[in-house]
């Protein structure tokens, strides 16, 4: 890339964040009235439901207080921060102390605390409004439910858990790639030491067993020895999730110096988008069968916002790091592809659900699983990461801290 290219990119992905992302959740999320966000938006951000879900409850709390902290001290965006921080506060919690699924308008509790990731994400959103407040209370929360993720993790879902683990003890990459993001959120609330072993397991599950060079994929859910079941569970890739948990390594490997480690996620990275890109109509499949079978899940064609942003971490940072030309060539791609379908330049935000050939399938803009999210993170990671190479950049072409990625 030239220094043209990275300072238009990230004029491109500043203005998106600030211009239409942002304000569109500014002034369609908030519930005045009975507290924290809805996140069932219509394109237009009419509220379609009311029932508020911890999960995206959490994420649009980390999102504001992330805001405030990271790109700059507005304090609208710590004031809708405290806004949810307060509700999940007060209504978020089962008297165990781990966070329901879905609450009704009120705060009512509607589905069970079933999932550990309704608690990783409010612990996250704890720990960023602590560091961007200043509250004490929001630290110790936020301290709290993470000792309480390291307790069930385990076992995540616990009493309502549906399989019957011991007949085919498979182990999910959700996990680790949880616990490499929240090792980052919870830098100076969680002690250094523990952070860094669990870094360590989590890298060492990924690149030991999801990751198979043999077969040049990355497979969502393994035995415990990297061996595969016999089974749509067992050839199961996502290739968006793979990204995501690539490029959470690839930043890990970074912090530590690790080139070599970061080499092997860039491989992997590449191998995932060959596969997963759609030769046909363009985008990247949201699952796919490794042996090319029918796939388990039905939207398995679909062509997903949170997929494409992903993807656009994963390939700016390979780039970034390694100055790869393949790495290149891939942001460009997807980059041109994610631009000209999702986002919606009349009523601002992306759409996030595209059928195969690129077509918007459903028009709203939150809902149980979108909401404030991966797009502005990926907004604001791209455009920090595009910064960095411009201030770097001499006048011609970037150069990469290591070309080449391994060494």
């Amino acid at each position: 890339m030239t220094k043209s290219t990275i300072s238009s990119l990230r004029r491109l992905y500043e203005r998106e964040l600030l211009s239409s992302v942002v304000p569109f959740w500014e002034r369609h999320s908030m519930d005045r009235e009975q507290g924290g966000y809805f996140s069932c938006l219509e394109r237009d951000g009419k509220v379609f439901d009311g029932d508020k879900f911890l999960w995206m409850q959490g994420r649009e709390l980390w999102c504001f207080s992330r805001l405030h902290r990271a790109i700059r001290p507005e304090p609208r965006w710590l004031e809708l921060a405290a806004h949810g921080a307060s509700f999940i506060r007060e209504r978020g919690r089962a008297p165990d102390g781990d966070y329901w699924f879905a609450l009704d308008r009120t705060g009512k509790p509607l589905v069970q605390p079933y999932n550990i990731f309704s608690d990783f994400f409010c612990a996250a959103g704890f720990a960023e409004y602590g560091k961007a407040s200043g509250e004490l209370w929001a630290r110790e929360l936020a301290s709290s439910s993470w000792r309480r993720i390291l307790e069930r993790r385990s076992n995540p879902k616990g009493v309502w858990t549906k399989q019957i683990s011991e007949n085919r003890p498979v182990k999910a990459m959700g996990m680790p790639m949880m616990l490499l993001w929240m090792a980052e959120v919870m830098q100076g609330i969680a002690a250094r030491e523990e952070l860094e072993a669990i870094v360590e397991e989590a890298l060492g599950q990924i690149f030991s067993i999801h990751v198979d060079r043999g077969r040049e994929a990355v497979f969502e859910r393994v035995f415990a020895d990297g061996s595969h079941p016999d089974c749509m569970e067992g050839r199961l890739l996502n290739p968006g999730h793979a990204l995501e948990t690539l490029w959470f390594a690839m930043r890990a490997a970074e912090r530590k110096g690790d080139w070599d480690m970061i080499g092997r996620a860039q491989e992997a990275m590449l191998w995932t988008i060959e596969r997963g890109w759609d030769k046909r109509h363009g985008g990247i499949f949201y699952y796919q069968d490794y042996e090319g079978l029918p796939p388990e899940k039905l939207e398995s064609d679909m062509k997903l916002w949170w997929v494409h942003v992903e993807a656009l971490c994963a390939f700016l940072l390979a780039y970034k790091l390694t100055g790869d030309p393949g790495c290149e060539a891939w942001f460009d791609r997807i980059h041109a592809w994610t631009w000209s379908h999702f986002p919606d330049p009349e009523y601002g935000e992306w759409y996030g659900y595209l059928d195969r050939r690129g077509d918007v399938a459903m028009s709203l803009k939150g809902g149980k699983w979108k909401g404030l999210f991966h797009l502005p993170r990926a907004l604001m990671e791209c455009g920090s990461w595009l910064a960095q190479m411009e201030a770097t950049c001499p006048e011609g072409s970037y150069v990469a801290p290591r070309a080449g990625g391994r060494q």
